[in-house]
């Protein structure tokens, strides 16, 4: 009896070489701490000692079984995570899903094999055995890179909780216990002793499990973007009522100001002493920063340039600003808040950075090129900044939390039909907004 089960189950060196397989697929999905050339040669010194283990190991005796499967996974475990620059428990998620969809390839490549040779005798020669392998395997490996691959960019940002992983571990242990029932049990309600029947359990039961799995992946998905759009919504919010604070605040000081000019002039009548007449000379001087707003045609733009620069004036910070204010007007003005907001705040967090005052320097220019308005912000920055998918690596130690400005410039140009390019260079950090008009 356990001969003829053994001979219903793929081998051991096939079942590894599927793990390896959709492992190495969901290396290319995520960040990789290696080039593709490296990283190909890795996948394949890994995949042939691995293979080659599971060959050496293999026996039809099942009590070995238990042993066998956990240093196999273990192996390749390892060789993800070689290659993969995540951390260790996000790695075993991933596995996860690999796991799950090698288990159904390996099920549905040896049933249509085991109808093919002992059901329609077709003959089982090398010449036809090894294109159907490869176009199983190659079929599903294409699939399942299709549906996953879409979002590329997710799987490398996805924060991976450990109460993911359970979830993912005990439904991908549960289909795999219901799939495997009849190798153990032939006399219960979920198994059978009949080849045919064994053969559908287990492709159906590998099926749903691979349904169930991006089911629960996509689920993950959308709860994440919920919560991202929201943080986003929140931050564009924060940015318009800061803006709000930033205008009422600069319209009360700089009315003070003009007022505290004509008393200063007033004095300055009386004063009969040149120590006296300086004191109030360094008084005004003190206080012409506060004349110094912008006026660049665009209101929430004045606002916000003379609020960082208020702010960071004492830090050393120099803001140059060459703006045609009024080709923004077409934007909404939350829009402008959130875009501007975003662009100059994270400028000036990153100068703050460098230790040397006079290289605290940002560029800001508004204009229109050949029917394209395009937004110009560069700064510069201490070292090199890490990119991925197109957008800065926050520096900040939660990543999950973090980021939701470059994102929001992204998602603002994105919405007028425009874009937005981020990119570092000389120890200088640009993003470039072009917007169709």
């Amino acid at each position: 009896m356990l001969h003829e089960m053994y001979s219903i189950s793929p081998p051991g060196y096939m079942i590894t070489l599927a793990y390896l397989l959709f492992g190495g697929l969901f290396v290319w999905l995520n960040r990789r701490r290696y080039g593709p050339v490296r990283t190909i040669l890795t996948q394949a010194v890994w995949l042939a000692a691995i293979v080659s283990l599971a060959i050496l190991i293999e026996s039809p005796d099942r009590r070995l079984y238990l042993v066998r499967f956990l240093l196999i996974l273990s192996m390749v475990y390892l060789s993800m995570y070689s290659l993969m620059r995540v951390p260790a428990l996000k790695c075993l998620y991933f596995q996860l899903y690999a796991f799950t969809l090698a288990e159904f390839t390996t099920a549905l490549e040896w049933h249509l094999y085991y109808f093919g040779t002992r059901v329609k005798h077709v003959p089982d020669i090398l010449p036809i055995r090894i294109p159907f392998f490869v176009g199983v395997y190659g079929s599903v490996l294409l699939i399942a890179a299709f549906f996953y691959g879409r979002f590329r960019d997710y799987n490398r940002e996805l924060e991976v909780r450990r109460k993911d992983v359970l979830q993912a571990a005990g439904l991908a242990l549960l289909v795999f216990l219901a799939a495997n029932a009849s190798n153990y049990f032939s006399e219960t309600p979920f198994s059978s002793a009949d080849p045919g029947q064994i053969f559908m359990i287990r492709t159906l039961m590998n099926l749903t499990g691979v349904v169930s799995m991006y089911l629960l992946y996509t689920a993950r998905r959308d709860a994440d973007t919920r919560l991202q759009a929201e943080h986003m919504q929140m931050l564009m919010q924060q940015m318009y009522e800061n803006y709000r604070v930033n205008r009422s605040s600069i319209e009360m000081v700089s009315q003070k100001y003009h007022d505290l000019k004509h008393q200063i002039a007033w004095l300055r009548e009386g004063i009969d002493t040149q120590e006296k007449r300086d004191s109030l000379d360094r008084l005004e001087e003190d206080l012409s920063a506060f004349e110094a707003q912008a006026d660049t045609g665009c209101e929430v733009l004045d606002t916000l340039l003379t609020s960082a620069r208020l702010s960071s004036q004492k830090d050393g910070v120099q803001i140059t600003c060459i703006a045609d204010g009024a080709q923004l007007a077409f934007m909404d003005p939350m829009d402008q808040a959130s875009l501007l907001g975003n662009l100059l705040d994270n400028a000036v967090e990153a100068v703050l950075q460098i230790p040397d005052r006079g290289r605290r320097l940002i560029n800001l220019t508004v204009e229109m090129r050949r029917n394209f308005l395009v937004i110009s912000c560069e700064n510069c920055c201490e070292g090199t900044r890490r990119m991925e998918g197109g957008l800065p690596v926050t520096t900040k130690g939660d990543a999950s939390e973090h980021g939701y400005g470059t994102k929001s410039i992204s998602e603002i140009a994105a919405r007028y039909g425009g874009s937005a390019q981020f990119s570092a260079s000389d120890d200088w950090f640009t993003v470039k907004i072009a917007i169709p008009r």
